[in-house]
């Protein structure tokens, strides 16, 4: 007999239903659009960009800019709004390495957009593809995904999935169970967010030091809202569910075998969170079955939610994509074009995967390679190196490194070494490149079979 059973309302039901049916129909649906497939998300991305072309570059550029002086202003004098809202101060009240970022990110901007000061900048080969082409495009994907996010991530979809995924989690992954929904969460919602999760319930004692290790460089995927993203920065929007497909099959074999080698599987299972001791509580209550236990968090996440915390979250969601992406995408898009334009720097280190991806036959090997290096610093360099490729494989090369990685630095990367996760910047890099090698060898039968 299942004790989870409750007499909920048909509205608690269709709260929970109807939000999350039409987000994973928005995200995932597929509709025919002339001779290839598209989803209502990027119908509705392409209809913004065609209606909003001749304005977008301007208005990409006024919030870089505005990204810039803010983060200043809060670096500097901690305004009393910003340090009241954990909001706001996690987002401006940064590290000099974000506070310099976007501030060279918004004087990129201006020089960019009008064309004065060192042509090195502005000419289209280096900072006119960030910010005239790529900036432009990620702020209407941002204004349309902003609104649809929230319905993934708040009215239940996330514990309905996770729930379900539950027992494949020890056998497979030798993971507990509620890593799953630590995955879900950042496949509908972001990897940062999934990491934050997981070093939380690292320190509360509920995982040891290699599940959380595990976790965080394993199950910390890219967002199903992000892939979209890169497919469009890449120039491959067509192409998204071969993307999509590609990139969670490779991902998936990935979570298959780096728990099972070094360095991941040196990391002790002790406990050395906050808790300092083993935690209780990841199963399932005696007597509920697995379907009645995700029904009941499903609905009950959903009951929780309110309009008006919807509308926030659109709101938080859009601010925090913004501020935190483009002026990054504009500063370190064109400092990387520039080097890597300008200096074989990038492909010297690069050697190893280019002769890889010689060996697996990827056209434009050379800029590929940069890529796969590039990523490793942040996620959205690969898809700046991607655009300016000509092959459909090299881009979809790019587009997969940018997802399968998982350990971009600028984000994901500082906040494992800020945790009580015992992997220090030696481990991670060698996690990367591991993970960098073996996605050649699985991603490229996938460029094969789509692209070539």
């Amino acid at each position: 007999m299942d004790s989870t059973k409750q007499n909920y309302s048909t509205g608690q039901i269709m709260k929970f239903i109807i939000p999350s049916l039409l987000a994973a129909i928005a995200f995932v649906m597929p509709i025919p659009q002339a001779d290839t497939f598209n989803t209502i998300l990027g119908m509705l991305i392409d209809w913004g960009k065609a209606v909003l072309k001749d304005y977008l570059p301007a208005a990409a550029m006024v919030f870089v800019v505005l990204s810039a002086i803010v983060t200043l202003i809060a670096v500097t004098a901690k305004p009393k709004f910003i340090q009241d809202s954990e909001f706001l101060r996690d987002l401006f009240i940064v590290s000099p390495f974000w506070l310099i970022s976007r501030i060279v990110g918004g004087v990129f901007y201006i020089v960019i957009f009008y064309k004065i000061g060192p042509e090195l900048i502005w000419n289209m080969d280096n900072g006119g593809t960030p910010g005239i082409v790529l900036a432009p495009a990620l702020l209407i994907i941002f204004l349309i995904l902003a609104g649809f996010v929230p319905f993934l991530t708040d009215y239940g979809l996330m514990e309905f999935v996770g729930t379900f995924a539950r027992p494949i989690m020890r056998p497979l992954f030798r993971l507990p169970g509620r890593a799953a929904v630590d995955c879900i969460a950042s496949w509908i919602g972001s990897s940062s967010v999934a990491v934050v999760i997981t070093t939380k319930v690292h320190d509360q004692g509920y995982y040891t030091d290699r599940e959380g290790a595990v976790i965080s460089t394993t199950f910390s995927v890219i967002s199903i809202a992000y892939i979209y993203v890169m497919a469009d920065f890449v120039k491959l929007p067509h192409m998204y569910f071969q993307i999509l497909l590609s990139v969670y099959a490779v991902t998936f074999l990935l979570a298959l075998i780096m728990p099972r080698i070094w360095p991941l599987s040196s990391i002790p299972d002790t406990y050395s969170g906050k808790a300092g001791k083993q935690r209780v509580g990841d199963d399932i209550p005696e007597g509920t079955t697995l379907g009645g236990w995700a029904f009941k968090l499903a609905v009950e996440r959903a009951a929780a939610q309110t309009p008006g915390a919807t509308v926030a979250g659109i709101g938080k969601t859009l601010v925090s994509l913004v501020v935190s992406t483009m002026p990054l995408v504009i500063s370190w898009g064109t400092i990387a074009l520039i080097i890597a334009n300008s200096t074989p720097i990038f492909q010297w280190i690069a050697t190893p995967f280019t002769w890889l991806l010689n060996l697996m036959q990827i056209p434009e090997a050379s800029e590929v390679g940069t890529a796969f290096v590039l990523s490793y610093a942040d996620q959205f360099l690969a898809g700046v190196v991607g655009a300016s490729t000509q092959s459909d494989a090299a881009r979809f090369m790019c587009a997969g490194i940018s997802a399968t990685g998982l350990i971009y630095m600028t984000e994901v990367g500082v906040l494992i070494l800020n945790s009580s996760i015992p992997l220090n910047f030696v481990k991670l890099t060698v996690i990367y490149i591991i993970r960098a090698l073996l996605t050649i060898l699985f991603l490229s039968p996938f460029a094969w079979y789509f692209a070539m």
